[in-house]
């Protein structure tokens, strides 16, 4: 595991979610200005690196993120009563097709499971670090 400099451990997630195909433009659009809000409460809920890249092929959005607290669920929990990330996952949702969502509720309204599916990590070579631009 990677630390951060506060020597907090980190720990990388990865998963996956369909975009549905005419919905590319608009999910590309939002996220070049996601909501100050939004980032604000991953921030406090301790999420590092965010990313989600898109692969035009198969549809698919990969989601990546680095994780430095000490309770991932609770955390999780606290980004998903978060109003204004109610409001943006109510905007966003629509324009995804989760893979195993069984609830009858959808993510914005409360609805409980993996939206985006997890996925294992197989590798990761953390030995040099670099800083970015």
């Amino acid at each position: 595991m990677a630390t951060t400099s506060d020597t907090t451990p980190s720990k990388r997630y990865g998963s996956v979610i369909k975009l549905k195909p005419e919905c590319y433009a608009k999910y590309k659009e939002l996220h070049a200005k996601v909501w100050p809000e939004v980032l604000d409460r991953l921030t406090k809920s301790n999420i590092r690196n965010y990313s989600i890249y898109y692969h035009k092929e198969t549809g698919l959005l990969f989601a990546y993120l680095e994780y430095i607290g000490k309770n991932f669920e609770a955390d999780w929990q606290a980004i998903a009563d978060d109003p204004k990330t109610k409001e943006w996952w109510k905007i966003n949702c629509p324009l995804q097709e989760p893979f195993n969502w069984t609830d009858p509720k959808p993510l914005y309204e409360g609805g409980k499971g993996d939206w985006f599916t997890p996925m294992e990590e197989l590798f990761h070579d953390g030995h040099s670090a670099v800083k970015f631009l």
